[in-house]
């Protein structure tokens, strides 16, 4: 079978190798693999990837009090479409 690299070094892998290889029902998040070079062949393993929460908990907890906080002369708006539309007016005025 054949297929191309575009310029992007973007590969499509065919449909008929994914189902074959049992990866044709994979989430978005779940499309990762493994690429290393044998014998001039390139071989591509699928691989789970774990995000791991790096921020201490207190730290966490200290940011989210302070960006919280509302303080004299702060914007606060009771939906996003509000604070869009505000954000939009303030940008045509510049």
């Amino acid at each position: 079978m054949v297929t191309k690299m575009t310029i992007k070094n973007q590969v499509t892998i065919p449909k008929k190798i994914l189902v074959e290889a049992g990866l044709s029902g994979l989430k978005q998040e779940e499309r990762y693999f493994n690429v290393e070079l044998r014998d001039n062949v390139i071989i591509l393993n699928p691989v789970t990837v774990v995000i791991e929460e790096r921020i201490p908990e207190k730290q966490l907890q200290k940011f989210e009090k302070y960006v919280s906080k509302i303080e004299k002369g702060d914007k606060v708006f009771d939906s996003a479409k509000k604070a869009s539309e505000f954000l939009k007016k303030r940008a045509k005025k510049k």
